[in-house]
């Protein structure tokens, strides 16, 4: 079953990553491996989840555009200051692209416009560098300490539509270089060796000689020397919500449009704004006849309660009952999600059933369920679903938003989001039952925060490595750290 939903998503690759493999792959295979390592701890500090990889390119969503766009800087920074001092032409440089869009989940992966346009605007990034929409843009005004360079409307292959895009300065561009901590000199590519035999962590997953590193003298290492002591925790069983996503757009519930009664009016003066709150009989505007004074104006009042979410009134403009309405009011403020859902998932839902509305830009706020329609769209499969909102400040007719319905639970076997990998293939978790890992390829389902479903290919009596996947590969002897499950 298709999911669809509205994510942040942040498309990467590396800049020049064929030139690099060129001039020396082993070296680039290993760089590459310690900087997918920091990508995936910063993408999980920031509540993300990569969800695809293949070669040099990573993916991954994330629950707001401030998040995502924090987890990017923080990469950056961090990937900058782990090779700056290394010859320019051995350095890896991701390149970012950042939007928030529609996408569909098929099996775990993202597909469809969200993505799509992330992975163009990286090319419009500079190396070590983020370019973004105009909807990050607006979502991430004010809440995220870094300017922006402003690049206009730009033609995105297969894009139908222009995307306005914005250049992200990073913080403490072009100043000199900072003196590093003893950990950040550690970690540098030259000293990372040395810090993983010391047991220093990634993203809190302890580490001792990948199978890439080896010490000045292989001749004499020993065979306990290339061990992989890895986080290790037995599979186990847990309770997942069952969710259906909706989105849509939010329209006022009951509107009303205001007009002036006569003919031959004009606006003299608008007394409110969109957004603004009014009660019945409040002065909306002032209008007077065409030709007659200023002085000579009459109120234009609010017939009801309400929300204005639309006002046209400027002064001069001619107005008239058949004429464009001069303002729109939703009736006590209320709006309702107007949304879609697929076929197979209306069954489960139902008339009072609460909903987690989320405005594009926005928190989430309670909601319910109003309406279930009959029918569905033959050409798309999806199905109409009303939910109420109620009255909130900021609400906009025409604004996106998505829905979350809990609609139960189901128990199974579970496993943190960090130990699953997702291959070219599918996902895969790597199992520790004996001293050598096996790649597992895995079915997943329903998840939480922190776990997902295991439907298929894992039970409760294997153990499972529960970070550092982007270090280890089948076959590679580790030496296992028992960490008690749910951990």
């Amino acid at each position: 079953m298709m999911k669809r939903t509205i994510a942040a998503i942040l498309a990467s690759d590396v800049a020049g990553y064929s030139r690099l493999m060129a001039q020396d792959e082993e070296d680039t295979l290993r760089r590459l491996s310690a900087a997918k390592a920091v990508f995936r701890q910063h993408v999980a500090a920031f509540r993300g989840r990569v969800f695809n990889t293949a070669g040099d390119a990573i993916l991954a969503e994330f629950p707001s555009g401030v998040e995502a766009l924090r987890a990017g800087i923080a990469i950056q920074t961090d990937l900058d200051a782990l090779d700056r001092e290394d010859p320019p032409e051995r350095r890896v440089r991701f390149r970012m692209g950042l939007t928030i869009g529609d996408v569909v989940e098929v099996e775990g992966d993202l597909l469809g416009d969200g993505v799509n346009i992330a992975a163009r605007l990286e090319g419009l990034a500079e190396p070590g560098g983020i370019c973004l929409s105009r909807t990050v843009h607006e979502a991430v005004s004010g809440k995220v300490q870094a300017a922006f360079k402003d690049i206009g409307p730009q033609k995105l292959k297969n894009i139908p539509r222009p995307v306005h895009a914005f250049r992200v300065v990073l913080p403490g561009a072009g100043a000199a270089p900072l003196a590093r901590s003893p950990r950040a000199r550690a970690l540098r590519w030259g000293g990372l060796a040395a810090a993983l035999s010391l047991g220093i962590g990634l993203g809190g997953v302890m580490l001792l000689r990948p199978h890439w590193i080896r010490g000045p003298d292989p001749a004499q290492a020993s065979a306990r020397d290339d061990l992989i002591s890895v986080s290790v925790a037995r599979a186990r069983q847990a309770c997942f919500p069952d969710r259906v996503r909706l989105s849509g757009l939010l329209n006022p519930r009951r509107a009303q449009e205001v007009r002036p009664e006569t003919e031959g009016m004009r606006v003299v003066r608008s007394a409110v704004q969109a957004l603004d709150t009014v009660k019945a009989g409040q002065v909306l505007a002032e209008v007077a006849r065409i030709g007659e004074p200023d002085t000579a104006a009459l109120p234009l009042r609010s017939p009801l309660d309400g929300t204005v979410v639309r006002s046209a009134a400027t002064a001069g403009m001619p107005a008239s009952p058949r004429g464009p309405a001069l303002f729109e009011i939703a009736a006590d403020g209320a709006f309702d999600l107007d949304a879609e859902a697929p076929l197979a998932t209306l069954a489960r839902l139902q008339p009072g059933q609460g909903v987690g509305v989320t405005p594009l830009g926005g928190g989430e706020r309670p909601g319910r369920i109003r309406l279930v329609a009959d029918g569905i769209d033959p050409a798309t499969q999806l199905g109409r679903v009303r939910v109420s909102v109620g009255a909130g400040d900021g609400l906009r007719a025409g604004q996106f938003a998505t829905g979350v319905v809990r609609v139960g639970e189901r128990c199974g076997i579970a496993a943190p989001h960090a130990a699953v990998s997702q291959e070219t293939e599918g996902p895969v978790i790597y199992v520790a039952n004996s001293e050598r890992i096996e790649a597992r390829p895995v079915t997943t389902g329903l998840s939480t925060e922190n776990e997902i479903e295991i439907r298929e290919g894992l039970n409760e009596r294997d153990t499972i490595v529960l970070k550092a996947a982007a270090f280890l590969r089948e076959g590679d002897r580790i030496r296992p750290v028992s960490v008690p499950a749910g951990r």
